[in-house]
C-alpha cells in the first residue's frame, strides 16, 4: 500500500469514528419531561428496564413536582436499554406502577401523570 492510500484509508477510518461518536453519546442518556396533571405533588419517580425488578434511585432526588408543573428528567442509560417501566409516588402516599408496557424512551419526550375519574393514577406520553 503506498503512502497516499494509507493517508486516505486513515482519513476514512477517522471520519467513520467521528460520525459514530454522537450516536454513542446520545445513547448513554435519556431525556424527557415529566408533567404533573394530578391534584397531588409527585414525590417519587423511578424507572427500571422492562425486564428488571430493580427500580434504582428516585430520579427526583428529593425534589417534588407540584400539580400543573413539570420537570426535565435526565438519567444515565449506559446499558443502552430501550424499554422501560415507571413508578410514581405522589403526596397522597399512593404508589402507581406501569410495568411490562414496553415504554420506549428513545421515542418518548413527555410523560404526563394524572388521575382518572375512578381515582387511579395514570400516565400518557408522547
Amino acid at each position: 500500500m503506498n503512502r497516499s492510500s494509507k493517508k486516505l484509508l486513515t482519513g476514512v477510518l477517522l471520519l467513520l469514528v467521528i460520525m459514530t461518536l454522537p450516536g454513542v453519546a446520545l445513547a448513554a442518556s435519556q431525556d424527557f419531561t415529566l408533567i404533573n396533571r394530578s391534584p397531588f405533588r409527585i414525590v417519587g419517580f423511578w424507572v427500571a428496564p422492562a425486564n428488571s425488578d430493580n427500580w434504582e434511585e428516585n430520579l427526583l432526588e428529593g425534589d417534588a413536582v407540584a400539580p400543573n408543573s413539570s420537570i426535565d428528567i435526565t438519567f444515565d442509560n449506559a446499558s443502552n436499554v430501550r424499554w422501560w417501566n415507571f413508578r410514581i409516588k405522589d403526596s397522597s402516599g399512593k404508589v402507581w406502577r406501569w410495568e411490562n408496557k414496553d415504554y420506549d424512551l428513545t421515542k418518548i419526550s413527555q410523560i404526563t401523570y394524572y388521575y382518572q375519574q375512578n381515582g387511579k393514577g395514570a400516565i400518557n406520553y408522547k
